[in-house]
């Protein structure tokens, strides 16, 4: 049997296979684009093509970050394509963030060539470290080490979710009945979560679940993963770019500015997302982070089932029926964001 040192590196193959996620994020921007003149235009079959191209590219992340969790003997090339296919995976939400960023420094339509350049500089120093960095990797961390982080991420989580989180959802869920709904259960909730005593630990909480969640994502990267639990960490890492993506929106470009962040300005009515080209991208952006954080919690559970013995199976099912109540719950928010109503 040989020992890890001399097992034969990866195959091109294999490594160019796991770089398809990468390469679809390059063209990212072209299919939010094609999406909105064909449905501009009426063509709904093109428009729905698209927007399959839109969505293949987390998918294609999802499926690459899956396949490199289940290989039995995990190597440095494994560890770089992983990262690589999670941030293909947030490209949804990543792309919003460099709208909005542009957009504050004032440079106007450069947002292509700023998301093309980031990722042929992403593939560049990918190929760089494919190329000189092959052989076996040093064993993931102990799961004891990260055991604190683990049930601080988990408290905080709670405390997020019952303070805020849950309300928020209701409260989006209202938008089927319009603006005006939306807004009355809004003024009421915000005179919770926006209260001065409330809302700077609530910042806080939030910046410590990206930071913990970044870490605790990393700590995983050389594991073995089934695919609830790839689930957890590349919604992990989704939600650490989009929860940055929506405070940076609310209290960089809207509050700063005087802009009130109500249900009108998050989804610009009157003309809708759909209608905009750049508010297109919100779409696939709202889309994810609605269902990716209820699956989130949802596998989170899982974790905290199995931790108390429940059977791993039972857990799973569990976690699975919250997951399709999870879809329906974000296909409702999501919805009333694109202008559906009831």
């Amino acid at each position: 049997m040989q020992s890890p040192a001399s097992q034969p590196s990866c195959p091109k193959a294999w490594v160019c296979l796991h770089m398809i996620p990468a390469l679809m994020a390059v063209g990212y921007p072209w299919y939010l684009a094609m999406f909105y003149q064909f449905r501009l235009s009426e063509r709904i079959a093109e428009a729905l093509l698209s927007l399959g191209l839109v969505f293949a590219v987390p998918g294609s992340a999802f499926v690459s970050l899956y396949a490199l969790g289940r290989t039995p003997s995990m190597r440095s090339e494994g560890v770089v394509l992983r990262r690589v296919a999670y941030l293909a995976f947030v490209s949804p939400s990543l792309f919003v963030i460099v709208g909005v960023f542009l957009y504050l420094m004032k440079i106007d339509g450069k947002d292509v060539q700023v998301w093309v350049g980031f990722w042929l500089a992403i593939l560049c120093a990918a190929l760089l470290v494919l190329l000189g960095r092959r052989g076996p990797i040093a064993p993931a961390p102990s799961p004891v080490h990260m055991k604190a982080v683990r049930v601080m991420h988990g408290i905080a989580a709670l405390v997020i979710l019952l303070v805020f989180l849950v309300a928020h959802l209701v409260n989006h869920t209202f938008g089927m009945l319009g603006a005006d709904a939306h807004r009355e259960v809004m003024l009421v909730l915000r005179s919770v979560y926006r209260s001065p005593l409330v809302e700077p630990v609530l910042l806080t909480l939030l910046f410590f679940q990206i930071i913990s969640g970044l870490v605790l994502v990393e700590s995983k990267i050389r594991s073995r993963q089934g695919i609830l639990d790839v689930l957890q960490t590349a919604s992990g890492a989704y939600l650490a770019v989009f929860i940055a993506s929506h405070i940076n929106a609310v209290f960089v470009l809207a509050r700063y500015f005087g802009t009130e962040t109500d249900y009108t300005w998050a989804t610009a009515l009157p003309k809708g997302l759909l209608a905009d080209p750049w508010n297109v991208r919100l779409i696939p952006h709202y889309v994810l982070g609605v269902w990716l954080v209820l699956a989130h919690i949802a596998c989170g559970l899982r974790v905290v089932l199995v931790a108390h013995r429940v059977k791993r199976c039972r857990a799973s099912a569990v976690c699975w029926a919250l997951i399709v109540a999870s879809t329906l719950w974000a296909a409702v928010i999501v919805a009333g964001a694109v202008g559906v109503r009831i």
